[in-house]
This record gives structure tokens, sequence and C-alpha cells, in this order.
């Protein structure tokens, strides 16, 4: 009896010792892990943001790590340090002496600061760290919060600038395939004083995605960025925008990919003049996933060259031909589904869509072969009061030009008041109708001005009549 007793109690000191080693030495195995994946996570946001990350240093603990990482984008004059603090799984021991209890395991906990490291950059080498907060799950997943606090600067001319800080959330899969990212920010405002003191301001700032990892590596999903409302105020003029939301989804259809691109603006005022709501959706269909994925991963390799900007510029237009080239060979698609915006004078409504069939051509060879390549059409619908709208600046400063030369006689002169002037912008609408380089293309259909342009095997044609000279643009 006694001899089992101290066998088992000698089994269980074992375990007991066996517990204590493990406890001990698995936040040393996970630091190794956590290296491992800190690495991966450099390799992978490098790939996927078009960043370029590289880890200064890193030191390596037992319980806890520290590292540094320089962030630059190609082609801006920028550099950002990361400082980051690496907590061990699976219980982040040092969080616990500062309070923060967790029991739930974990690889790594990794706390962060990023600040401009470049030096010379004014004002925005004064903006406060941003600062995240990394948990890396023992599975690989995991989930950052970041946070960039308020501040206030002024420049060297008198000008401040306000911002009111951003807090965000971004979550991604162990295979860093799946990303989920919110981002809110209150806005911020820059203020000029001077002798016509201005201010821009921009208020309720959000940014969401939720995308996935698809053909040839290609980002699937949806994006969305919104602005809650924008204002421009100077002596002269007091501009407010509201509902500002711009919307893409990616779409994968076999080897190709469809996108629809969603612009929405809900009002615009200014002064007494009201706008909107208004909205824009194009659709892009039959893009070559493959050709787009080619075409990045050139553009990021050339940035990272540092070419003169000349060269640059030169590359990119050949690049970018290049692409067009390729795309065509599956007859991409663009189509405007709806476009519409309100005003006072009425609904300005128009719908459209271009096809670049270059399945037949060689465009790589001859560029000019696009122009036979693409056809499509467009129709624009405007209502009355908005033509007369557009015209009636011109027939009034011709008025005034008439004036000022002496043309008008002096009983004509005195009748000019803001009615008989609204009589005479009515008598001459019709005149300048025809007249002008844009309205001349509008014909009235059942109470609406419409114009309707297409282009056939390199020609453009307005309202089924061949165009012959410059392009229709509209009076400024």
């Amino acid at each position: 009896m006694k001899k089992s007793t101290l066998v088992v109690s000698g089994i269980a000191g074992s375990l007991v010792l066996l517990l204590i080693a493990a406890l001990v030495g698995l936040p040393f195995w996970l630091g190794t892990e956590a290296e491992k994946t800190y690495q991966t996570l450099l390799e992978r946001a490098s790939r996927s943001s078009g960043l370029a990350l590289k880890g200064k240093t890193y030191e390596r603990g037992w319980f806890r790590s520290t590292a540094e990482t320089l962030i630059r984008y190609p082609g801006l004059p920028l550099e950002f340090t990361a400082t980051h603090k690496i907590d061990h799984g699976p219980f982040p021991l040092t969080r616990w002496l500062q309070g923060e209890f967790s029991l739930t395991p974990i690889q790594a906990r990794i706390e962060s600061e990023i600040r401009i490291a470049a030096t010379g950059q004014g004002g925005l080498a004064a903006l406060p760290p941003l600062t995240t907060d990394l948990t890396i799950n023992l599975h690989g997943d995991g989930r950052m919060r970041l946070a960039l606090p308020p501040s206030r600067t002024q420049g060297a001319d008198g000008a401040k600038f306000d911002w009111r800080g951003l807090t965000g959330d971004i979550g991604f899969d162990r295979e860093w395939k799946k990303f989920r990212l919110e981002l809110q920010a209150p806005g911020f405002s820059v203020t000029k004083a001077s002798d016509s003191p201005t201010e821009v301001s921009i208020a309720k700032i959000t940014l969401s995605s939720n995308l996935h990892e698809g053909v040839a590596g290609y980002l699937f999903g949806d994006n969305a960025f919104a602005i809650g409302q924008m204002n421009f105020q100077s002596p002269a003029a007091h501009v407010t925008v509201q509902g500002m939301e711009i919307a893409a989804s990616t779409r994968a259809a076999g080897e190709s990919v469809n996108m629809v691109l969603d612009y929405k603006i809900q009002a615009i005022n200014n002064a007494d003049e009201h706008y909107g709501p208004g909205q824009l959706t194009i659709e892009l269909r039959k893009l070559d996933v493959a050709t787009l994925m080619k075409f990045r991963n050139e553009m990021e390799a050339m940035q990272r060259k540092g070419l003169p900007p000349a060269q640059a510029s030169l590359m990119t237009l050949g690049k970018s031909m290049e692409l067009i080239g390729a795309l065509s060979k599956k007859a991409p698609e663009l189509e405007i589904t709806r476009l519409s915006f309100k005003t006072a004078q009425g609904e300005l409504r128009g719908k459209g869509k271009l096809v670049l069939d270059g399945s037949k051509a060689n465009m790589a060879e001859n560029p000019m072969q696009m122009l036979t390549a693409l056809s499509g059409n467009f129709e624009l619908s405007i209502p009355p009061g908005m033509v007369r709208q557009i015209l009636a600046p011109l027939i009034l400063s011709d008025i005034e030009s008439s004036r000022q030369a002496g043309t008008l006689s002096a009983k004509e002169r005195a009748n000019l008041d803001p009615a008989t002037m609204a009589k005479v912008v009515d008598q001459a609408l019709p005149l300048y109708i025809t007249q002008n380089p844009f309205t001349r293309n509008l014909v009235l259909e059942k109470g609406m001005y419409k114009l309707r342009a297409s282009i056939r095997r390199g020609q453009l044609l307005v309202n089924d009549t061949p165009w012959h000279g410059a392009m229709p643009s509209l009076p400024r």
C-alpha cells in the first residue's frame, strides 16, 4: 500500500514538474512561433498592400520580444518606423502585471507605435503616433485595433489643422487571405487666417472592407467609403456637401472579375442653390484577373526601382497600353447603368455602354486598332430648366456687352429690370440653343432635351449623324 502510494506520488510529482516545464517553456516556443508569424505578416502585408515593409530589428526574449519595422510607399519621400512590443502566449504575463487579465490562450499580442521617421516633414512630423494592438490567436488568425489620437497643429503660414482622431478594427484569417476592416474618424478641419479667411472641414469619415483572396491572388469583395459632410467656407462662398458615398464591389466570373462602382451624393448646398441627390453607377465586366495582377506586379516593381519621373511616366504609359491590349482579348465592357442628378430645374439622367473587342486584333503591335475595336452608345436627358440655367449667363453677358458698347438705346437700357431680363433670356434661348457648341446637339423629346452619341468602327455619331469637328463640350 505504501509502495503504491509512493508510486502515485512520484507520478503526480513528475506530471507537476512536466506541467511547470511546459508552462515555463511554452512562452519561449510560442515566442519562436510569434517571430515566424511576424516575418510572414511583413511578407504578406507587403504583397497585398503595395507598401514596402522591412524588419529592421528583432530581439526575442522569454516572455516578451521587441522589434522595429521600416515602412515605405514607393515613390513617396516619406518613411515610417514602427516599434513593436510582442508578448508571447499562451498568456501575456506582462499584460497581467499591468492589470489586463485574460484566460484565453493566444500565440502573441503585439502593441505597436507607428511614427513618421523622415525629418523635415513639417506639420506631418508633429502628428501623434498611430497605435495598434494586435492579437494573434493560436491558430494564426488575428484581430488588430488601431487608434490615431486627436491633435492640433499650426503651420508656419498660420494655417491651423484640427484632427479629431481615428479608430479602427482589422481582422484576418491564418492564411492572410480573408480581411475585414472598419475605420471611423470624426473628421478634421483646416483653417487659414488671412485677409480672406477660409475653412475646409470634413466630418464623419468611415471606411469598411470585406475581402477575400481568389483567382490569381486577386482580392474580391466589398469596399465602402463615406463622408457625412464637407464644408468650404470663405467670405465669398459657403458650399456644403452632405452624404457622399463611394462603394466598390468585385466578384469573380470564371477567370475574370466583374466590378460595380457606385457614387452617391445626398445634397449640395451653395447659398440659396440646392442640388441632389445624385448617383452614378458604373459596371465593369470581363476583366481578365491574371492580366490585372501582372500589371499590378509590374507597376510595383517599377516603383521600387525609384526611376526618374519622366522615365517612370513613359514606362507607365507603355505598360498601360499593354494592359488595355491584353484586356481587350476578352471584350471587356463598361456600362453606366445609372446616372441621376436632381436639381430645382429637374432631373438629369443618363446611361451608356462601351465594349472594347480586341479578340481579332493585335493592339500590342498597332495601338490605333483600339479605335475600331471600341463601340458603344450614350444617352443624356436634360430638363429644359437646366438648359436655360446653362445658357442664361451667356445671354446676360451678351446683353451687358451691348449695354457697354452703346448699341442699346437709353429707353432699352432703362427697361432692363430683372423681369424684363428674364423675358429677354426666354426669347433668346431658342437661338442660343442652336448656336452653342454643346446645346445645338440636343433634341427636344417629350419635354426633355436629349443627346445621343455612339461610336461605331472608329467613328463618332451624335444623334445618328457623323460628327465632323471638335468634340462637343459644356459651356464655361
